[in-house]
């Protein structure tokens, strides 16, 4: 998934939301590989900086509590019917900031 095709729908300093949106027939393959693919995304960015050997998040490292940096993501994903044949996805991805 290129981020190119992601639009901007909400912002301020500290958090970005940006969503995708697909229209067309949605078999249950797809609807199986979508929902697969969101799931395995956030397990992968659950924590942006790793985790420890205990189960812990890293944090940034910075010195201050309100660096700027990245300290979370997570992307949802909704269905929605538009008639017997046709599906609208969207895909809307959140990212926070420590400010």
């Amino acid at each position: 998934m290129k981020n190119e095709k992601f639009k901007n729908v909400d912002s301020d300093f500290d958090y970005r939301v940006s969503e995708m949106t697909m229209e067309g027939r949605l078999t249950p393959k797809r609807y199986k590989t979508l929902t697969k693919f969101v799931k395995k995304w956030n397990y992968n960015h659950k924590a942006p900086y790793g985790i420890s050997e205990n189960g812990y998040a890293y944090r940034c490292g910075c010195e201050h509590d309100c660096c700027g940096c990245l300290c979370g993501e997570s992307m949802q994903i909704t269905f929605d019917k538009i008639n017997e044949s046709l599906h609208k996805v969207i895909i809307r991805y959140s990212a926070s900031f420590n400010y």
